[in-house]
């Protein structure tokens, strides 16, 4: 009896009994198996949606941040004179590699706070992005006197505060420092000029040099909107005129850094001429596939909204109908980012994609400042 009963204790399971905790063990390792792919399915789907998310958030917070200062210390009109006239080189323009919007147009005489760029930036997707650039005065430095202006040597000394209670040292390493690719506004009563720094001294002396990437020093007789002009203006001693430091920031997308991911790019003034021009700008979000700008007017009679700003708009039979639309009557800027995930989601193999949109109004070119 003994012996009978301990080969039935030492039998183990039966094939039925094997089978039965084989499937409980499977249907066990296929539900934990599904909740971790599930579990990981919804990290994933958080973390390209979240990450998509804050790229947008990112990339519109700088553009708003920059547009609400549009147009800051300009002078009256939200303008700045550049050379015009017989002779003038036409004003090259901030812009991504390969773009066909590369100047001013031909005779312009003022370069607006607001420059649109409809269809100037790349072919994304197949859809033309835009460019935009902005104008506006650098408050560390700004309306400060000009002690006096060499125009043979194309030199201009900026008073200190010894000098003036308004001036400031150009060389002690703060905000208000003047650096070589500057751009300087010199202005007179409501004449201006514009210039592009090109050497900096230590005696409060900056020097603006001919052959500059901007084509801003020119020296041509005759010609308006220049620094030779505006000095000869009446009162003709230099210390009646005021020199402010200008802010150029112009938002485009580039696909040439990184042809699969395409990236938001803040472009200050015209960067460093001897880096490549697609290395100039800041990348400030990166998998942007799509940037618009469309216009809020104001032009005294319809007041358009949406304007594209097109070739067509700027010509009587446009959305200003039966006046060409303008920049300098932009009172809003309505902004549309798309972007896409960095990674594609591993079940379906495509990007998470969404898109942004926001108004700014320009309040530098809605208000004005009655008691000046």
């Amino acid at each position: 009896m003994r012996t009978e009963q301990s080969c039935r204790s030492d039998a183990g399971f039966n094939l039925t009994e094997l089978v039965v905790a084989s499937v409980i063990v499977i249907v066990v390792l296929v539900a934990t198996m599904t909740a971790l792919q599930n579990a990981y399915r919804a990290t994933e789907i958080a973390q390209g949606t979240t990450g998509l998310t804050n790229t947008l958030r990112i990339g519109m917070d700088l553009i708003v941040r920059d547009l609400i200062q549009v147009g800051q210390g300009m002078p009256p009109g939200r303008t700045v004179q550049v050379p015009n006239g017989t002779g003038a080189l036409r004003v090259q323009r901030p812009r991504t590699q390969g773009s066909t919007c590369t100047e001013w147009p031909t005779g312009t005489q003022v370069i607006p706070a607001v420059t649109v760029g409809p269809g100037c930036g790349p072919t994304i997707n197949g859809v033309a992005t835009d460019i935009l650039t902005t104008l506006a005065v650098d408050p560390q430095l700004e309306a400060v006197p000009v002690q006096s202006v060499n125009v043979g040597a194309h030199t201009a000394t900026i008073s200190t505060p010894a000098q003036s209670t308004s001036g400031i040292d150009i060389s002690l390493g703060g905000p208000d420092d003047v650096t070589v690719g500057d751009l300087m506004m010199f202005t007179k009563g409501s004449a201006s000029a514009l210039v592009y720094v090109t050497a900096v001294n230590g005696n409060q002396t900056i020097t603006f040099n001919g052959g500059d990437p901007f084509q801003l020093n020119q020296f041509v007789s005759n010609l308006n909107g220049t620094i030779d002009d505006l000095i000869v203006l009446a009162p003709t001693t230099a210390q009646s005129a005021t020199v402010s430091r200008i802010r150029m920031i112009t938002y485009y997308l580039d696909n040439t850094l990184d042809t699969i991911t395409p990236r938001l790019i803040r472009h200050m003034n015209w960067g460093n001429p001897a880096v490549a021009l697609n290395k100039r700008g800041r990348t400030v979000a990166f998998a942007i596939e799509n940037m618009q700008f469309t216009y809020d007017m104001v032009d005294g009679a319809t007041n358009p909204s949406n304007v594209r700003m097109v070739a067509a708009d700027l010509t009587t039979a446009g959305s200003c109908a039966p006046l060409a639309c303008s920049p300098n009557q932009i009172r809003k800027v309505n902004i549309y980012l798309a972007g896409r995930s960095t990674d594609r989601f591993s079940t379906t193999k495509n990007y998470f994609r969404n898109s942004l949109n926001t108004q700014v109004s320009l309040r530098s070119m809605a208000l004005v400042d009655r008691y000046k």
